[in-house]
């Protein structure tokens, strides 16, 4: 039995392989520069105080902080 997820996959890599000529060496290449142009472009977007987000009530909300549960202690005897 064949599942067709695992074909998409499949067929998606030798796409991308096919891609490259099938040479990793390109390929990582690719992926290199590639990763520090996405960075880069991380560095230029507006963060901080100032930006709010956008939620359904309009305005900004922080985030959830977890409580921390106490452990019981462990007693060897």
């Amino acid at each position: 039995m064949k599942d067709p997820i695992v074909q998409e996959v499949r067929d998606a890599r030798a796409a991308v392989a096919a891609d490259f000529g099938f040479d990793l060496h390109k390929f990582f290449a690719w992926a290199k520069t590639h990763a520090v142009a996405e960075q880069k472009a991380k560095h230029w977007l507006p963060t901080g105080p100032h930006k709010t987000l956008e939620t359904t009530g309009g305005a900004s909300k922080p985030p959830v902080a977890r409580k921390r549960r106490a452990r019981p202690a462990r007693v060897s005897i």
